[in-house]
């Protein structure tokens, strides 16, 4: 770490040492620097400063504020990875994603083999070996471990009863807020690149209304003999 100010430096410093000398007054929790303190203290008290010139939202760090305008106003991603043309908004995604290049796997459970990219992976693949159950099935109050599971169990068991999403596109109900996603992207994302008709010189950038389009010539009879006037659809 370098710095043109010694002020930073002496923050940074900071960053390497175990001693939490800013405590917190609501609940005593105490944190290496007085920044990290006050925005803590922010989030007791439901203050938020940061506020977004774009619009209604404050946030209680500028950090937050700076994430929120990147995702929702000016779409920026300025961490780029040098190895493939992923581009990501915060920088700790980016760190996630070299990892897929370079199979570093840091997280390491200590009860077993297993290791992993990021943390959160982690903390849920230790709840295997706790053996609590966090996630209840709110039908039939059965518990899993993982959400994912759950989420299995729901659509095999109570398939009927789990809610619907709607796509705002077309007339798809989809079982999971993850599938929607997957669907929006795959049918009704913009491609830069137009998909052409197999069947005429039309051209699309949405792949749902190619395959829209392509059901207005299921009644044509496509192929023709050139030999004489027949033709027949298939």
């Amino acid at each position: 770490f370098t710095s043109l100010r010694i002020s930073n430096l002496k923050r940074h410093v900071k960053s390497h040492s175990d001693e939490k000398r800013h405590v917190c007054p609501l609940c005593l929790k105490a944190f290496r620097t007085a920044a990290v303190l006050h925005n803590h203290v922010n989030a007791h008290t439901g203050t938020r400063p940061h506020k977004c010139s774009d619009c209604d939202m404050a946030f209680v760090t500028s950090g937050e504020l700076s994430r929120h305008r990147r995702y929702k106003h000016t779409l920026e991603k300025p961490f780029k990875c040098s190895l493939c043309k992923y581009a990501s908004v915060e920088a700790s995604k980016m760190k996630r994603h070299f990892r897929s290049h370079t199979g570093e796997r840091p997280y390491a459970c200590d009860l077993c083999s297993y290791a992993c990219k990021d943390a959160y992976k982690l903390k849920r693949h230790m709840i295997t070996h706790s053996g609590e159950k966090p996630y209840e099935c709110y039908i039939c109050q059965a518990r899993f471990t993982q959400s994912g599971t759950m989420k299995s169990h729901m659509l095999q068991k109570h398939g009927e009863n789990v809610p619907k999403y709607q796509c705002p596109h077309c007339s798809a109900l989809i079982a999971r807020k993850s599938d929607l996603g997957v669907h929006l992207h795959n049918l009704h994302s913009y491609m830069a690149v137009a998909i052409k008709c197999s069947y005429c010189e039309a051209v699309f950038h949405e792949r749902y209304a190619l395959i829209q389009h392509k059901k207005t010539h299921r009644n044509e009879n496509r192929f023709k003999c050139d030999q004489c006037s027949y033709a027949c659809k298939q």
